[in-house]
């Protein structure tokens, strides 16, 4: 190893990082009081990409909200477990596991709006669904009640997604 002249980066101590999931727990406490006031389990977390967000869990869906660039980002998502858990034939059922996870792309490319996601989930064994909408700030109170009057919608997509690739 050689010296160098050159100074060191300062050391990351994460500070930062802490300082924008504070700011989002503070931005987003008002969502999860209206999660809650609508009858969703709502609790806070950090997500994979060290976001904090405020999730809620119900029996026709979940719910995701971040604070996003000028509003909250309302993700409403659920998967299909098992679909094709019926089938005895496991060499069977893999292969159409298989086309449905090569299906559903082109799927979500023809039929799917741009705030429409469809994916294959593995851990469910079963097709997922989600629809991202922007919320603004001032809607904080209203969340709630908006997830809940969307989730309709959600099951629907996820239904369409569920038969365009079983069939």
């Amino acid at each position: 190893m050689t010296e160098s002249n050159e100074p060191m980066p300062p050391a990351h101590d994460g500070s930062d990082t802490q300082d924008a999931i504070a700011r989002a727990r503070e931005a987003l406490a008002p969502v999860r009081v209206a999660l809650e006031r609508a009858g969703f389990y709502a609790y806070g977390t950090v997500d994979a990409e060290n976001q904090w967000v405020v999730s809620a869990d119900d029996e026709a869906g979940h719910v995701d909200v971040r604070v996003g660039a000028d509003g909250y980002q309302l993700d409403l998502w659920a998967t299909s477990p098992g679909l094709f858990s019926e089938e005895e034939n496991e060499f069977r059922r893999r292969a159409m596991e298989r086309l449905a996870r090569m299906t559903i792309p082109a799927v979500q490319r023809g039929f799917l709006a741009p705030n429409q996601a469809a994916w294959w989930d593995e851990t469910d064994g079963g097709p997922a669904a989600r629809i991202r909408y922007d919320v603004p700030f001032t809607a904080a109170a209203q969340t709630g009640a908006f997830a809940r009057e969307h989730l309709p919608e959600l099951e629907k997509l996820l239904d369409f997604v569920a038969t365009q690739v079983s069939s």
